[in-house]
């Protein structure tokens, strides 16, 4: 069972990537039209881009993965954090790509602990109850049209056979490329896969450029035709954006592979994203909140929004579609409650249930708003049990009475989210 598995993702990883190369980097011909966007063929011949956003906007809800190294760890995020000693993963080496002076810092004591503590996790990564069909059937029950898939995370290992690190999935004890099984179960499913990148994937200066050049070729070529990249890292640009003064071209270049493809960088950078993905909240569309923990938190990000991003808003994305990215867990950013953390399964912290889930996303499409719910799955891959039932009672609720919002949710959409 385990070698048919391992020989059906490597055909998928070797057809796909040789169609793509043979034509000089472009996806196959319009012809052969991606199976998420199936029910827009007519469209997608006509303009690949156009056909994806119109599937974006009725897609209406998707499925977030956190998936990781940290993952294996109780408390996820902020148990992983004491294990480097509160360094965080900013002086990670596994973060740098090749032929960046700070790889040769061996002597730096708090990289080596980074780097230690990632060997050791990497030792125990055996994804044994990691199922990619399972995760996207759930999203199917819970009424979600795709799903986006982490493809490196908290401990840095990535999970595709990648060309770029050694410290990938293959290589670990689970030896498999994870990004490929998610790719073929969603396209059996026509589920739409975004895959995350992490943050300094998104920065061009000095040899950051043509190394994520290459990474992006590995998973837009190797991998089938894809609903978007969804780039993180917008603290990053905005504490120094002369980092990334080639993002329109690494924008382009993954238009160029698959035109189609569409391309988000969290709150939006450059305006030449298709859509934004705020954090627990569209801070542009006014709302009250169910409880004071979580009113303070929107007014907290408020004076953000203020702050950095109202320009880029009305100068570029007012028309664009909107997604509001949140999770099941409980965390500070959205409820005031528990440790930063929520991305990554913490088995101490607390799941919502089918009523607040129903909630969050009645707000979301109060605003016009697409909603990508996250799971953390467990350390051996399993999906969290009160996050597989909350959702499948939302799907059937969605099936028996449709979305919430939609009569105002579509009303702000076609004026541009405008009040």
């Amino acid at each position: 069972m385990k070698t048919n598995s391992i020989e059906r993702r490597t055909f998928l990883k070797w057809t796909c990537g040789s169609v793509a190369l043979s034509l000089s980097g472009r996806l196959a011909s319009r012809e052969a039209v991606p199976a998420h966007l199936s029910a827009h063929a007519s469209l997608y011949r006509q303009d690949p881009l156009a056909a994806a956003l119109k599937w974006f906007k009725d897609a209406r809800y998707g499925l977030f993965v956190h998936y990781a190294l940290a993952s294996l760890l109780e408390r996820g995020k902020p148990e992983y954090l004491e294990l480097i000693d509160g360094t965080g993963d900013a002086v990670d080496v596994n973060k740098l790509p090749p032929g960046h002076p700070d790889r040769s810092r061996s002597n730096n004591v708090a990289l080596e602990r980074v780097n230690q503590v990632h060997a050791q996790l990497m030792q125990r990564f055996t994804a044994e109850r990691f199922d990619a069909g399972r995760i996207c059937d759930l999203a199917l029950a819970a009424g979600m049209r795709y799903v986006n898939l982490t493809t490196r995370h908290l401990g840095r290992l990535a999970l595709w056979n990648t060309a770029t690190t050694e410290f990938n999935s293959m290589n670990a004890p689970a030896g498999r490329d994870l990004v490929a099984e998610m790719a073929e179960a969603c396209r059996q499913r026509e589920l739409g896969l975004f895959l995350y990148v992490p943050p300094e994937t998104a920065r061009t200066d000095g040899v950051f450029f043509e190394h994520n050049r290459t990474l992006l070729k590995e998973l837009l070529t190797g991998y089938g035709p894809l609903a978007g990249i969804w780039f993180d890292g917008i603290a990053d640009f905005n504490k120094s954006p002369r980092n990334y003064s080639r993002l329109a071209d690494l924008f382009g270049w993954v238009r160029q592979l698959q035109p189609h493809c569409l391309v988000s960088f969290k709150e939006g950078a450059i305006g030449l994203e298709d859509f934004t993905s705020p954090e627990h909240f569209h801070m542009a569309v006014p709302e009250t909140w169910d409880t004071q923990s979580r009113q303070e938190r929107w007014e907290a990000r408020m004076d953000r929004w203020d702050r950095l991003y109202t320009g880029r808003w009305e100068a570029h994305f007012r028309t664009k579609p909107v997604e509001i990215n949140t999770t099941m867990q409980e965390c500070w950013g959205r409820d005031g409650v528990g440790e930063k953390g929520g991305w990554i399964n913490d088995e101490s912290a607390r799941h919502l249930d089918a009523d607040e889930v129903w909630y969050l996303l009645e707000k979301a499409r109060h605003s016009g708003s697409n909603m990508l719910m996250n799971i953390g799955p467990r350390g051996d891959g399993s999906i969290h049990p009160e996050d597989a039932s909350a959702l499948r009672e939302v799907g059937l609720k969605i099936r028996q009475k449709g979305f919430p919002g939609e009569a105002i949710g579509a009303y702000r959409i076609q004026i541009g989210h405008s009040l």
